[in-house]
């Protein structure tokens, strides 16, 4: 899969918004308040990927926000998925299926590319970038295998990660949960904490403690 790695001069540094739900508001935060901030944003949604670029308009015209059209997970090359759309909340569209009566009534169901973080790192500029500041994930029931498949990058380029433990919405996503995603980090030398800009399970890598302190991350 190609991937398209086009970032302004101006941008420093880099943040990764994993599921963007109705119109991307976490990226809208980060790049509103970091001007030389360049993010990517993964949604294989097909109704938002139409729908979200209308509302990033500026920071697309600045080449600040990219949209990558796929879905994440732990897989060893690009894969068609079934995507189960929400009716109620588009923003709870999953690449599992969830019990319509918590949930909301499931609209139809696509196929998607699935591909992997480590696909999309394999050939990201790192000469230029030497780390991810942050990756948010929000990945409905896909957490874990997110993590999972970004493989040796995530201890050796990534500063911060957020994930959302959320699988029990979602039948067949129960290993996404929080102590599975905790023993998982830790693994990969990262130190859960508590920061009062999350609210979902968060952690730092354990090479980046003093880069860290420099950092703005956020999640909404």
């Amino acid at each position: 899969m190609d991937f398209n790695y086009s970032i302004p001069e101006k941008c420093s540094h880099i943040k990764i918004d994993i599921g963007l739900s109705y119109n991307a508001p976490q990226c809208q935060v980060w790049l509103a308040k970091e001007p030389n901030l360049m993010v990517f944003g993964f949604e294989p949604n097909p109704e938002l990927v139409y729908i979200i670029p209308n509302g990033k308009k500026k920071y697309i015209e600045e080449k600040r926000f990219s949209m990558v059209p796929v879905a994440l997970s732990d897989v060893d090359k690009v894969e068609q998925m079934d995507f189960y759309i929400n009716n109620d909340d588009c923003g709870t569209s999953s690449l599992f299926k969830h019990d319509e009566k918590h949930l909301g009534r499931i609209k139809k169901v696509v196929k998607v590319n699935v591909c992997s973080l480590k696909m999309f790192f394999d050939n990201f500029p790192w000469e230029r970038f030497e780390y991810i500041d942050y990756i948010k994930i929000d990945a409905q029931g896909s957490d874990l295998n997110v993590l999972k498949g970004a493989g040796k990058y995530l201890q050796e380029r990534v500063v911060f990660v957020t994930a959302e433990p959320d699988g029990y919405q979602y039948y067949g996503a129960e290993e996404c949960n929080t102590d599975n995603i905790t023993n998982y980090m830790l693994s990969q030398n990262f130190i859960k904490i508590n920061h009062p800009n999350t609210k979902d399970p968060t952690f730092v890598n354990s090479k980046f403690i003093e880069l860290a302190k420099k950092i703005y991350i956020n999640q909404i």
